[in-house]
């Protein structure tokens, strides 16, 4: 059989599990370990020359093959990162009872005063701000039930109201150290990229794509949110009390952004002195902040072991699913890397990558939406396999795959109805989950193509 008729048959198996997972027949984190094992056992068969006509079948160097790329080097491909999402959560924990989150919002709405423009700005900013360090469903929850609240009290309509929460925490998501780590670690396990040089890719060009964010956001403000009417929905019923519970002290307020000061702040120094730009290690960066949250924001009712402990628990079970997709995604790059599969995707794939940075933006700007509803472009499903494909074929760099997948995933952060998130404050709202697909993807699709132009622009020209 031809090379190409190889590489149509293991397509042919990675849209069959991509189409599982659009309809939700699989889930991504059993969906990505069985595509990495459906694809070297029919892509090594042919490699190794597996066939009941050859002398011994080869069967043996097969399973030996499998065993040695599929598990033994696939599944621990991306620990680094699972130490960094886990630093994360320990992280979040903490904020979470700390009574940081409640004391940001609280200063933002104080601040905002009468103002519907710039109330609705400050606390879609102090979202953002929180989810610099927050992740997880339990801390949307936490703040969404204080920030929502407010801007429908205001009299922000509830689409608009869930729609500038979402905006607000993919914004702090961008600036957000363990998102950062997916992608150095992406760049450098699949792309063969040196940690230090894939770091300060992502920082050149994420900086700048945060400030056209922004800018999209405080648009979708000013031409919302001025609609709406005084609402009542927010205060407390006649004769209800609420709880008195004590602010966090101005140096506990800091923690959400030490990890980003620390990444950032240390680059910065080293250009103005001259340098290259010092590379501040991402975990390092996440566990000072752990120590950081946990020394200035009190000892607590149990003391400040026992809290720690109590976030490391809460850490470990909370990021459980989020580790196992990781290794589906670190088996699958191990494998699209491997002579038994690459050598007959990468012929098929390089006909259609677009190479030049004009059709670069056009493609990726017209499939964007296929990070929608876990398609082929969700960074947390198929868009991770798809991408490591392409980095295979070396029609493009690392980089501008990196640059795709994070304009592109911001359609996904806001706009999926799939997103647990969406999906929860539209229950909170009363609204179809919909509504906020239908409200934000004209924004967030601008904000992917606009991203894509960026990229293009840094790491094609």
């Amino acid at each position: 059989m031809s090379p190409t008729a190889v590489g149509l048959i293991l397509f042919s198996i990675f849209f069959i599990f991509a189409a599982l997972m659009y309809t939700g027949k699989l889930p991504a984190l059993l969906a990505l370990p069985l595509m990495a094992a459906a694809l070297y056992l029919v892509g090594g068969a042919f490699y190794h020359g597996v066939s009941p006509h050859a002398p011994g079948w080869n069967i043996g160097i097969l399973l030996a093959e499998f065993v040695r790329v599929v598990i033994e080097e696939g599944m621990p491909r991306m620990w680094h990162y699972v130490i960094t999402v886990l630093l994360g959560a320990i992280l979040a924990e903490l904020l979470k009872e700390s009574g940081v989150s409640r004391t940001i919002i609280r200063w933002a709405s104080e601040l905002g005063g009468d103002h519907k423009i710039v109330m609705c700005i400050l606390l879609t900013a102090a979202t953002a701000v929180l989810f610099v360090s927050l992740t997880g469903l339990g801390s949307v929850i936490m703040v969404a039930s204080i920030v929502i609240p407010i801007l429908l009290g205001i009299g922000v309509p509830p689409p608009v109201a869930g729609s500038l929460f979402l905006f607000g925490m993919s914004l702090g998501g961008a600036f957000n150290p363990v998102n950062w780590g997916f992608f150095v670690e992406f760049m450098t396990k699949s792309g063969g990229m040196e940690r230090a040089a894939a770091q300060q890719q992502l920082l050149g060009f994420v900086v700048p794509f945060a400030g056209i964010f922004i800018l999209v956001t405080v648009v979708f403000v000013l031409l919302n949110a001025r609609r709406g009417f005084s609402s009542f929905w927010a205060i407390p019923q006649s004769g209800s009390t609420p709880e008195k519970q004590q602010d966090a002290g101005p140096l506990a307020l800091l923690s959400p952004i030490i990890p980003i000061l620390l990444v950032i702040g240390f680059n910065l120094i080293s250009r103005i002195k001259g340098g290259q730009g010092y590379i501040f290690p991402i975990n390092t960066a996440l566990l000072i902040g752990v120590l950081y949250c946990l020394a200035v924001s009190g000892r607590g009712a149990n003391g400040r072991i026992q809290r720690l402990t109590k976030a490391i628990f809460e850490g470990i079970s909370g990021t459980a699913p989020v580790a196992a997709l990781i290794i589906g995604i670190g088996m699958i790059i191990r494998v699209v890397w491997d002579p038994a599969v690459g050598t007959y995707m990468e012929p098929v794939l390089k006909q259609i990558i677009p190479s030049g940075p004009i059709l670069y933006v056009i493609v990726f700007t017209l499939l964007a939406p296929l990070a929608l509803y876990r398609g082929p472009l969700n960074v947390w499903g198929m868009g991770s396999a798809l991408a490591a494909v392409m980095i295979g074929t070396g029609v493009l760099p690392p980089v501008a795959i990196m640059g795709a997948l994070y304009s592109v995933g911001m359609i996904q952060g806001v706009s999926d109805p799939t997103n647990t998130h969406n999906a929860w404050i539209a229950g909170f709202l009363g609204e179809d989950v919909q509504v906020f697909t239908r409200k934000t993807l004209p924004y967030t699709w601008i904000l992917a193509a606009i991203g894509l132009a960026l990229s293009a622009f840094m790491f094609l020209r």
